[in-house]
């Protein structure tokens, strides 16, 4: 017995100098990183996480990879972010596809579309089925590198002022959206859409320039005050079903850094992944409660108006592919892969 526990005493001193040795080893080895990063998002709740991201990234890397946090538009215009990280001014960037998407459409499917796919068949799509490897192409043409980083569940679909008893209601309706493909929709109904930053959707609602309006997910809906200039509060939000936000790097800088701090970086983006979707989703009921006691009407568009809606939205992608070769290729593979999904996703759920 006593023979015994000499040798396991012994294997356990062995395997905590190895473990000693390997965490020394490592801690020497990787690589020291310095380098900036602005955000293109405002306020604590998004902020927040994303900062708690980069300490996290320190804390793993033992201090040897340092993120310097920038706010919105402090070094370079947040709709310049790309340019920023590729002629570098900034190493990287936490951001959205659409900021670049006047310019390359097709990266509309890198943050949402409408009637797009929950996050784990966005997921999915991008590990399986061929759009991370699109994805990748386009960015490494333009000297950059991704990570899929923050989610946003489903938003709202929209306040009203009116209740909307049919889509011709849409006719002739002034309303901000969101730029996009949904805007496009709406527009195919005879909606007058207007794109106005968040701070200025109250003073269009309050001088009469709008009748409607779509901002975000209900914590920050309530947060912006949506309930006190429209009634109506449509779900669901068919044109932003997933928001995926990246950390964009500069890819010479990516490359030229360790696999272990390309792990950690990655790792870190995955784990904000998920904390943010179950995060955010925690938010909205408590969220959707107030807003029921501050008077808002919820209502759902009814099924026939989300298939016309749809419609609307896959001729609007047909016309789309027939002049953007780049768009057709994002499009037929991610349409290709919903429709393999669909025999697993449509039947697993409930409804």
């Amino acid at each position: 017995m006593i023979l015994l526990t000499n040798k396991y005493l012994l294997l356990k001193a062995l395997l905590v100098g190895i473990f000693s040795l390997f965490t020394i080893s490592y801690a020497f080895g990787l690589e020291s990183i310095r380098w900036k990063v602005q955000t293109g998002f405002v306020g604590e709740d998004i902020e927040g996480p994303i900062k708690k991201m980069f300490e996290n990234i320190k804390t793993i890397s033992d201090g040897k990879i340092k993120f310097r946090y920038y706010k919105s538009n402090s070094i370079v215009p947040n709709n310049e972010l790309w340019s920023g990280v590729i002629e570098g001014n900034l190493d990287s960037a936490f951001t959205s596809s659409v900021f670049n998407a006047n310019k390359i459409p097709a990266l509309m499917f890198f943050t949402a579309i409408p009637f797009g796919p929950r996050l784990i068949e966005y997921k999915a799509w991008m590990q399986y089925g061929g759009g991370q490897a699109i994805k990748d192409k386009i960015y490494k043409q333009n000297g950059l590198h991704s990570i899929d980083c923050m989610t946003f569940p489903p938003e709202s679909g929209g306040w009203f002022k009116k209740r909307i008893k049919s889509l011709q209601d849409l006719k002739g309706m002034r309303m901000r959206v969101y730029p996009g493909y949904g805007a496009y929709v709406f527009e195919k109904f005879g909606v007058q859409t207007k794109q106005v930053g968040f701070t200025d959707i109250m003073k269009e609602f309050e001088k009469g320039f709008i009748d409607a309006a779509e901002f975000s997910i209900p914590s920050w809906d309530l947060w912006l005050g949506l309930q006190k200039v429209a009634k109506y509060n449509y779900y669901p939000g068919w044109w932003q079903s997933t928001t995926i936000h990246e950390l964009i790097i500069n890819k010479k800088k990516w490359d030229g850094i360790s696999s272990a701090a390309k792990l950690i970086i990655t790792t870190a983006c995955e784990s904000l992944l998920i904390k943010s979707a179950i995060r955010f989703s925690a938010m909205q009921p408590k969220a959707m409660e107030e807003l029921k006691k501050q008077g808002t009407i919820f209502v759902s568009w009814k099924d026939s108006e989300l298939q016309e809606l749809e419609k609307a939205w896959h001729v609007i992608a047909d016309e789309e592919s027939a002049k953007d070769p780049l768009f057709a290729e994002v499009y037929k593979s991610y349409k290709s892969f919903s429709e393999q999904y669909a025999i697993w996703g449509d039947r697993a759920y409930l409804k």
